[in-house]
């Protein structure tokens, strides 16, 4: 069954904003007494069902409301440069979020080739990914700020960055363990960290990893990173 979002679930009345209740009612066809589910993406899922259905205002009653724990044994969350093209951190954004992750954070080096982000277009990105994955939990999204500013966070998570350089190091999928329940990644823009950049980060805590021997796109790196955190700490692994 398809999943709607709605971001306040409670049992009662409930109304659409005009693009979901478009969606649900004209491109789903569905109608008056039909049966929905809900997520809030904070790991609710609610039943509902249809009392108006109006293709800019679609309302209904929540019959039932369920809370779900996460479904990995992980926190992931990911940090790295946009890239110049909005399009491939869209991309970026929508696959870390069927992949399965916590938080994406955006970062300003000094080979940053976007100053801008706009935090509302991936945040329907992010809604429209679990959608369609069949998750219940949104990841956080980080408005675009210095790396010196970013290092100062995340303290306890166990912390990886990758760069051009580190091919002779252990390859990530090596480094990680079982025991590792906060995963950071770091990855820096297509011309990669400066020097200065890569000695704060591992000051701050951050571990070289390998991605491989091949020179990856900054999106392509980060999707790798992402992807290999989630095939080696799966639970059905």
């Amino acid at each position: 069954m398809q999943l709607f979002y709605y971001p306040n679930l409670s049992l009662g009345a409930f109304s659409f904003n005009e693009e979901e209740s478009k969606h649900c009612i004209k491109v789903l066809r569905n109608k008056t007494g039909d049966t929905l589910q809900l997520i809030d993406g904070k790991g609710r899922l609610a039943q509902a069902i249809i009392t108006k259905d109006h293709p800019k205002k679609c309302e209904g009653e929540i019959t039932q409301v369920t809370l779900f724990e996460p479904n990995r044994s992980y926190q992931l969350a990911l940090s790295i440069a946009p890239t110049k093209q909005h399009e491939r951190i869209d991309w970026l954004v929508e696959k870390a979020c069927e992949i399965g992750i916590d938080e994406i954070n955006f970062i300003a080096c000094e080979n940053s080739e976007r100053e801008r982000i706009n935090i509302d277009r991936l945040q329907k990105i992010c809604i429209s990914a679990i959608k369609q994955s069949k998750q219940y939990y949104l990841p956080a999204l980080g408005e675009l700020k210095p790396l010196r500013d970013h290092l100062k966070t995340a303290s306890d998570w166990q912390k990886y960055i990758a760069w051009c350089e580190t091919n002779p190091t252990e390859h990530l999928a090596q480094q990680l363990n079982q025991s590792e329940k906060k995963i950071h990644l770091l990855i820096g823009p297509e011309g990669d960290f400066s020097a200065k950049e890569i000695s704060l980060s591992q000051e701050a805590g951050y571990h070289p990893i390998s991605l491989g021997s091949n020179i990856l796109r900054t999106e392509t790196a980060a999707i790798t990173a992402v992807a290999t955190v989630a095939a080696v700490l799966s639970k059905s692994l």
